[in-house]
């Protein structure tokens, strides 16, 4: 309950605040990935829905977007913002206990992860795992956890509830049991010059079922080597 209280009066905050550059930022990592016109994308975590404007336009009107927050005053605002997007649902409810049919092309957690506390992640995964699809995508962003450690000790002002750093090892110890796997991580600017964000992307572990050689083209030197030898007697 104390977290629902709590995002329900940070309503006022997301709504002045309203798409920024971290939702430009999350959109393009979405779409890199693999998210098309088209796809089932679940969101984790909406809030007001700032991001989630952004997802039901590039989806289009093929695509589908469940969106989900445990705040009901979040919803009702997303709701309200939004009540003329015919592919997206909101939705209120905890995502350790909501009832989500289904499976998704993309699942997102925008920000999210580093507020629920480190014991509930391998349920969280676990609950993430069986709603990708077999060849989905889960796509994390998150704070660079040296970048939210500094803030803890000089900048506790920034923090919202719970707001824990997640470094990598950790991140892989509780998703790995889920079946789900990291194939990517990186750390990245937005504000901050040293890089204040992470992005993770997480696949089934039976995702990749082949692989190709790449087909490299013979550089110039190479080349001009071969046509040489060809010359010569």
């Amino acid at each position: 309950m104390e977290s629902e209280e709590f995002y329900d009066e940070f309503v006022g905050q997301q709504t002045a605040v309203g798409v920024n550059e971290r939702h430009h930022s999350i959109l393009s990592w979405l779409q890199r990935f693999g998210m098309r016109p088209g796809d089932r994308v679940l969101e984790i975590g909406c809030g007001v829905g700032t991001l989630s404007g952004l997802m039901s336009e590039a989806l289009g009107p093929m695509g589908a977007l469940l969106s989900i927050d445990l705040s009901p005053k979040s919803i009702q605002v997303a709701r309200a913002n939004h009540r003329g997007l015919v592919n997206a649902e909101f939705r209120a409810g905890n995502a350790l206990e909501i009832d989500v049919q289904g499976t998704f092309d993309v699942v997102v957690l925008p920000d999210v992860l580093e507020h629920i506390p480190l014991d509930q992640h391998a349920r969280l995964f676990r609950r993430i795992s069986s709603w990708l699809a077999p060849n989905g995508f889960v796509l994390l962003h998150f704070p660079n956890p040296w970048y939210l450690q500094w803030c803890h000790e000089h900048r506790p002002d920034l923090l919202q509830l719970v707001d824990q750093p997640i470094h990598a090892d950790v991140l892989t110890a509780n998703l790995y049991p889920s079946g789900l796997t990291m194939s990517h991580l990186e750390t990245y600017s937005i504000w901050i010059v040293e890089g204040d964000y992470q992005v993770a992307v997480l696949k089934h572990r039976t995702a990749q079922t082949s692989f190709t050689y790449a087909q490299h083209r013979p550089s110039l030197k190479t080349l001009i080597k071969a046509a040489i030898r060809r010359l010569l007697p």
